[in-house]
């Protein structure tokens, strides 16, 4: 009989235990949607402002393309690269 009122005791906590891990994944789960839907207005925003706007469009091009529009000056700046014996 004590064999079992442990067993079961045992199980009860395994079982409190696995709640608690649920619910804080749970939880994690939440936030990062929470996240992917602000994002996700973001660039529902910026698709909406390319529609619209012709200088949105030209900004964006140039940015990819990496050219300059007539007035503008493009830097471009190289990626770092490591040393020789820098950790």
């Amino acid at each position: 009989m004590p064999l079992l009122v442990v067993l079961i005791g045992w199980g009860w906590w395994q079982a409190v235990v696995a709640e608690r891990e649920t619910r804080r994944e749970l939880l994690e789960l939440r936030a990062h949607r929470q996240q992917l839907e602000e994002a996700n207005r973001a660039l529902a925003r910026q698709v909406e402002a390319l529609k619209r706007e012709r200088e949105a469009r030209a900004r964006a091009a140039r940015e990819t393309l990496d050219v300059a529009a007539p007035g503008e000056v493009l830097v471009i700046v190289p990626q770092a690269t490591p040393t020789k014996g820098a950790k």
